[in-house]
């Protein structure tokens, strides 16, 4: 069966966002590492530079929370690209993707409102809602075809 435009998009939208979800978990693995270095080297580095402990744990807890939240949000773009993959090559399965895609695309606006409002914003962020709104826009057609 030959697969429509849409179903072509969504199989490349599908393969970025396992791309971007492996390097996400990467990225959440060095994160938790990251919080453990400075659990540990900062009790005595941060006695030195004036810092309390309660502050080095609680930017040990910081990093971890942030590491856990990149983690979870990396493993929901693994298995929304995988399956957009399946509804790619069937589209009367896609469903579960427009449902993901729209939760994925409420997150990326949260992620950058709460940004905004941190004075934290990055630009990866809108590559984010970027991709996310690809996804649902993509679904959306899919599912209205069929």
């Amino acid at each position: 069966m030959e697969r429509s435009g849409s179903q072509k998009a969504l199989l490349v939208i599908s393969i970025i966002e396992i791309v971007f979800g492996v390097l996400g978990i990467i990225a959440g693995i060095a994160g938790f590492a990251a919080g453990g270095m400075v659990g540990i080297a900062g009790s005595e580095a941060a006695a030195e530079a004036g810092v309390t402990a309660e502050q080095a744990s609680l930017a040990a807890g910081a990093f971890s929370l942030i590491s856990g939240i990149i983690l979870l949000t990396s493993v929901v773009s693994i298995v929304e690209g995988v399956l957009g993959i399946r509804a790619a090559n069937d589209a009367s399965k896609i469903m579960p993707v427009w449902i993901l895609a729209i939760i994925a695309l409420v997150a990326a606006a949260i992620s950058i409102i709460a940004s905004l409002v941190n004075g934290s914003f990055q630009a990866s962020s809108l590559v984010t809602l970027a991709i996310d709104g690809a996804m649902f826009w993509i679904a959306n057609n899919i599912k209205n075809q069929n």
